[in-house]
């Protein structure tokens, strides 16, 4: 905006740079749902088991073969994946191709133990049970 021409301006009227922000604090949990670290996170029972890229875990179990044949595959996927996922999460990592058969001797899955899965993919309540049931220091 202009000035009146008869109005002299000293420098002290003269506009000044802003000063730039500081660099943000550094962040602290502080409300009541914030967690502290990876330590709190909540896991098991209804908390499932997150973990970064549960999917590739579908797409790595559908590309192998599995105990049990095609009769209750659908059954022994769901029980793998969900061991894989379980394993991830515990380790803090994405699912790996390794994690297949630690999965299957974790499960103790075989040709004759197969068809103690059936029904397994379409129960989610006993998905969780099995998941449950495997120590975590197992699954480290």
């Amino acid at each position: 905006m202009g000035h009146e021409p008869n109005i002299r301006l000293g420098f002290e009227d003269l506009p000044r740079p802003s000063p730039k922000p500081a660099a943000p604090g550094r962040w602290a949990p502080e409300r009541p749902g914030d967690l502290g670290g990876p330590e709190e996170v909540p896991w098991g029972g209804a908390f499932g088991t997150p973990a970064p890229d549960i999917g590739f875990a579908i797409r790595i179990v559908k590309r192998r073969d599995l105990p049990g044949g095609n009769t209750h595959r659908a059954d022994v996927e769901a029980a793998v994946v969900a061991v894989m996922a379980a394993r991830a999460s515990t380790i803090g990592r994405a699912p790996t191709v390794g994690d297949v058969d630690v999965a299957i001797e974790l499960l103790g899955l075989s040709e004759e133990t197969a068809h103690e899965f059936a029904g397994i993919a379409h129960d989610h309540g006993r998905l969780r049970a099995l998941v449950a049931a495997i120590p975590r220091d197992r699954l480290a």
